[in-house]
């Protein structure tokens, strides 16, 4: 793989970090906010799968601009997958050092 690929490999993970970290904050925003009420229910170590189509009817502006972002972000990283033919293999593939 040449360098420039490798580094594209880079960013795209690196997004991907961030895709994720984006949306957690997302949660964490609504739930303490417009949603705190239902944030209250769930007691410690309780798991529930959050899914960004639940937060689009929010009237939090803040959550609204949030969501936005997130899919501005994953239309960037469609676009990135797709202009360089990106494989899920590149992305498993360990051992790549970022500069």
């Amino acid at each position: 793989m040449s360098p420039y690929r490798e580094k594209i490999i880079l960013a795209y993970k690196h997004l991907l970090e961030v895709h994720e970290e984006l949306l957690t904050r997302i949660i964490n925003v609504a739930m303490t906010g417009e949603l705190a009420e239902v944030n209250e229910v769930f007691e410690p170590g309780d798991q529930f799968s959050f899914e960004k189509e639940m937060f689009r009817t929010t009237e939090d502006r803040n959550v609204k601009k949030l969501l936005a972002f997130h899919d501005r972000l994953e239309e960037l990283m469609n676009s990135l997958a797709n202009i360089n033919n990106i494989t899920e293999d590149e992305l498993e593939a360990e051992g790549e050092q970022e500069d």
